[in-house]
């Protein structure tokens, strides 16, 4: 894959936070203050989402406006995403109902300005929301209300609560031609009607687009889809002289992809698409990026690793991802629901992951992650982890016959040797963060065959914290990174270097057998190595 000097090197996303938060009317001059402004970084880019549930946050004239269809609904009944904002439907569509009054709409208004801006921009289309809601709430979607024969779920199915396919069951199927049909309609007119560099299909909002036990062999379908949105938009591109992109968010796997009946290899390789973000960013550490570029070989296809804000956004943790995923080939770095963040957060981290040799010297930490359990299953959750590969961790450690634990690895794109004979590297840590461990337990770690370590848990620190996003974060703007508190009990061990090196390292864990812990566990949630240097 030849990475592009014209692609973005951060694409910034955003979900239209300024249409919750903001008191009608929204002007177009607070949409450029607040939005436009606030990511026009050199290089960079903004994705801004449509809508949710095939409820439309901008001015359609295919698909169901927020606010249209309300009579006889009641906004009252649960939806997850709107539950805890009372009245916030209404605020949006006054808001859509405004932006259409004075310039047109959303679309309309953001186009232009960042076409005066010199940003990219990309609408972004939620292929299936697996949000939970109430088909009473106006937020369900009339096309989803009135057709509930189109959904994943049959009609009358009985399903096991907290199963997958119940968590899926209100889901789009993209079996179904006229599902088919009307998203391509929707796809077709953010690209025929608005004045964009492209559009981006998002399959992690959410995975599941056909029945689990159906999604392999529908697999055609969705490539039948994806080949007639690049064949449309290459049309209008032509037409207007210029290249429109299609971009596909996916899976963190192409195997998980083409699982779920997402093609994402053949995609790439037929040239169907030209940009691929990959993962929903909650399992950043274990996604393959290397795979998707491997991939893109020969292509002009562009691959973008996901950070999500609702993980943790820690500094260390963003460097230590972008510059994995830099020294692996990708172009960039693709930000979700860092969106109301400070701007001057915004422009600092992006001059950072967008930056080789200025991330080569500055504080990574390297994570191991976890995908978490796959039952019970309640809606969007469950698809993530419907997409993902499992993990690791979290892993019970129990005494073995060998005395050996499970072994991980863990990759540091730092030049280790190169800091130390410049005398830039502070120093380098390893931490194991723990469920549960009592004084009477010992862990040994080793590092590439070799012991660093055999520590008793009565060292073990109480509780650390991370950097995460407020509660309600898309309703205040600006946003502040705020301390998060996690519980549990954390050994820390300094290391050396040997045995720590560039590349990937090795790294054992194992309880050791005493007469204290005969017969117990301690489990381990996660494996973190911090590189730090002299500043």
């Amino acid at each position: 894959m030849t990475v592009s000097p014209d692609a973005p090197k951060v694409i910034f996303t955003d979900d239209g936070w300024i249409l919750s938060a903001t008191e009608p009317p929204l002007t177009v001059e607070k949409l450029k203050a607040e939005v436009v402004d606030s990511h026009n970084w050199p290089g960079g880019a903004l994705w801004w989402s449509i809508g949710d549930h095939e409820v439309y946050h901008y001015e359609t004239e295919i698909g169901e406006i927020i606010g249209e269809a309300i009579e006889g609904l009641d906004e009252g009944t649960y939806s997850f995403v709107h539950s805890g904002t009372p009245g916030v439907i209404g605020k949006i569509a006054a808001n859509v109902r405004a932006l259409m009054d004075e310039c047109g709409g959303p679309v309309t208004a953001l186009s232009k300005l960042c076409r005066e801006a010199g940003l990219q921009f990309f609408p972004r289309v939620r292929m299936s929301s697996h949000y939970e809601i109430d088909p009473r709430n106006p937020a369900y979607g009339r096309f989803r209300r009135d057709n509930p024969e189109l959904l994943i779920g049959k009609p009358g199915e009985e399903l096991a609560v907290g199963s997958l396919p119940w968590g899926q069951r209100t889901g789009l199927n993209y079996a179904f031609p006229e599902v088919r049909e009307y998203m391509r309609r929707i796809i077709f007119e953010t690209f025929e009607r608005f004045d964009v560099d492209g559009v981006e299909l998002d399959y992690m909002r959410h995975p599941g687009v056909f029945r689990s036990d159906e999604a392999y062999q529908n697999r055609y379908l969705m490539t039948d889809l994806i080949e007639t949105v690049h064949n449309r938009l290459k049309e209008v591109g032509a037409e207007r002289g210029r290249d429109l992109q299609l971009a596909v968010r996916v899976p963190p796997t192409l195997a998980d992809s083409v699982r779920i009946g997402l093609d994402v290899e053949s995609w790439i390789r037929d040239g169907l698409v030209d940009i691929v973000a990959v993962g929903g960013g909650f399992i950043p550490f274990e996604t393959p990026i290397r795979e998707f570029v491997e991939a893109a070989e020969g292509t002009g296809c562009q691959i973008y690793g996901c950070i999500e804000a609702t993980r943790h956004m820690d500094d260390d943790a963003v460097r230590a991802l972008a510059a994995r995923w830099l020294s692996h080939g990708a172009t960039g770095v693709y930000l979700y629901n860092f969106y109301t963040i400070y701007p001057e957060w915004n422009q600092r981290i992006a001059e950072e992951v967008s930056d080789p040799s200025r991330l080569a010297r500055l504080n990574k930490r390297y994570e191991l992650d976890r995908a978490g359990p796959l039952y019970p299953s309640r809606g969007h959750g469950g698809a993530f982890r419907y997409a993902s590969p499992s993990t690791t961790l979290p892993v019970t450690l129990r005494s073995t016959s060998d005395g050996a634990g499970p072994e991980f690895s863990i990759e540091v794109t730092d030049d280790l040797d190169s800091a130390i004979a410049d005398d830039a590297l502070e120093g380098c840590s390893l931490t194991l963060r723990f469920e549960d461990i009592s004084p009477d337990d010992e862990i040994e770690v080793t590092i590439n065959g070799g012991t660093i370590a055999r520590q008793a848990g009565g060292f073990a620190a109480e509780g650390w914290t991370r950097m995460g996003i407020t509660c309600h974060f898309w309703m205040a703007y600006p946003g502040y990174p705020e301390e998060r508190q996690n519980e549990g009990k954390s050994l820390t061990f300094e290391v050396a270097c040997p045995p720590l090196r560039q590349g990937d390292n090795a790294i054992g864990v194992s309880l050791v057998p005493s007469s204290g812990n005969a017969g117990g566990a301690v489990t381990l949630t996660n494996v973190e190595l911090d590189v730090a240097y002299k500043q």
